[in-house]
C-alpha cells in the first residue's frame, strides 16, 4: 500500500509543476552574471534581458556577481530556489573550472540544469603596434624563433583567450610566456604601452584600436575568417587544420528547475535572440547570437568542458 501515497507525490509534484508554469513569470526574474558590469557577459545580459522581458511581460533584474573565476556567482546560483526565478548569464569559464578546481564543490553536470545557448564570439589575435611582423606567416615564425621570451596577455588565468593562446602555441610547438590581467582593460593598457606582445581580444574590445592604428591584428581564432575583417586569416588557413576556438555564453538555472517553466524561458531566449534587431545589436557588439534549445546547450557544454579540459591538462595549466 506504499505504492498509492508515492504515486499520490508524483502525480502532486507534476501538477505543481504544471500550474508554476502556467503562471510564469509572476514575479521579477534575478540574471546572475559572475563577471563584473561592463564586460562582455554584462553586456550581452543586458541586450537580452531588455528585450526578453518585454516578451515575458515581467522585469529581469541583472545581478552581477564578480570573482574566483564565476565560482562565487556559481555558488550564489546554487544557493537559489529551484523555481526559475533565478538564472545565471554565464560563458565557458564555468565548464573549464572543473578543470581548473579538481576540488571544486559542484559539478556542473550533477547540480545544473541547461536552459539555453546565448552567443558565440571570435577572439582576434592582437599585437602591439611595433611587433616586427606583418602576418600570421611572420608571427609564427617570431613565436618559434622567441620561445618563451614572446609574451601574451589574458583577462584572468583560465580565461577562454588564455585558453585559445595555450590552444595554438601547444600547436606551433612553443611556451609563450603568460602574463594575467584582472580583466581585459588592463590587459589592453599594456599591450598598447608595448609591456606584452600579444593578446586574444574580443571584437568589441579590439575594433576601436584597430581603427585607429594603435595595435594590428593577425590571426582569427574561428574556422571561418569574419566578414568585417575579411583580410584577416583563420589559425586554420595559416598551417594548423582544424583550429577552431571561441568564447560562448548561455543561460544556467540550479538543479531541479521544474521543465515547464525551463521550457518556457528557453522558448523565450530563443525567440528573442531571433528578432532582428536584437539579432543585429549583438553582431554590431561583436557577438555571434545561437539560439538553441536546452538539450543542444547541455550537449554543447559538456563537450566544450571536455575539449578545453584536455588543453588544461595538456599544457599543465594551473591556478596560481
Amino acid at each position: 500500500m506504499r505504492l498509492i501515497p508515492a504515486i499520490f507525490a508524483m502525480f502532486s509534484c507534476l501538477a505543481a509543476g504544471t500550474a508554476a508554469a502556467q503562471s510564469y513569470p509572476a514575479h521579477p526574474i534575478r540574471w546572475l552574471v559572475p563577471y563584473p558590469a561592463g564586460g562582455g557577459a554584462d553586456n550581452v545580459a543586458r541586450v537580452v534581458t531588455q528585450h526578453l522581458a518585454r516578451k515575458l511581460g515581467q522585469a529581469i533584474v541583472v545581478d552581477n556577481r564578480p570573482g574566483g573565476n564565476t565560482i562565487i556567482g556559481t555558488q550564489a546560483l546554487l544557493s537559489a530556489a529551484r523555481d526559475g526565478y533565478t538564472v545565471m548569464n554565464t560563458a565557458e569559464q564555468v565548464a573549464v573550472n572543473a578543470a581548473l578546481y579538481p576540488d571544486l564543490k559542484y559539478s556542473a553536470e550533477r547540480d545544473l540544469d541547461f536552459v539555453a545557448p546565448l552567443v558565440r564570439t571570435p577572439l582576434l589575435l592582437l599585437a602591439r603596434r611595433d611587433l616586427p611582423v606583418s602576418d600570421a606567416a611572420g608571427l609564427l615564425a617570431y613565436m618559434k624563433e622567441r620561445g618563451d621570451r614572446v609574451t601574451y596577455g589574458s583577462w584572468g588565468q583560465g580565461g577562454m583567450n588564455h585558453l585559445t593562446m595555450e590552444a595554438l602555441a601547444g600547436r606551433v610547438g612553443v611556451h609563450p610566456t603568460h602574463v594575467p590581467f584582472p580583466g581585459a582593460a588592463p590587459a589592453i593598457r599594456d599591450l598598447l604601452g608595448g609591456q606584452i606582445d600579444l593578446y586574444f581580444s574580443d571584437p568589441a574590445t579590439a575594433l576601436p584600436y584597430l581603427r585607429t592604428g594603435k595595435l594590428k591584428v593577425l590571426l582569427v581564432s574561428t574556422r571561418e575568417r569574419l566578414p568585417y575583417l575579411p583580410d584577416v586569416p583563420t589559425v586554420d588557413e595559416s598551417g594548423y587544420p582544424g583550429f577552431d576556438m571561441y568564447s560562448w555564453q548561455g543561460v544556467l538555472a540550479p538543479k531541479g528547475m521544474p521543465p515547464q517553466v525551463r521550457d518556457i524561458l528557453a522558448a523565450a531566449i530563443r525567440d528573442t535572440l531571433q528578432q532582428p534587431d536584437v539579432n543585429q545589436e549583438l553582431r554590431d557588439r561583436g557577438f555571434i547570437p545561437d539560439p538553441g534549445t536546452p538539450e543542444q546547450f547541455r550537449a554543447f557544454f559538456l563537450r566544450s568542458q571536455a575539449e578545453l579540459g584536455e588543453i588544461v591538462r595538456k599544457r599543465n595549466i594551473r591556478i596560481q
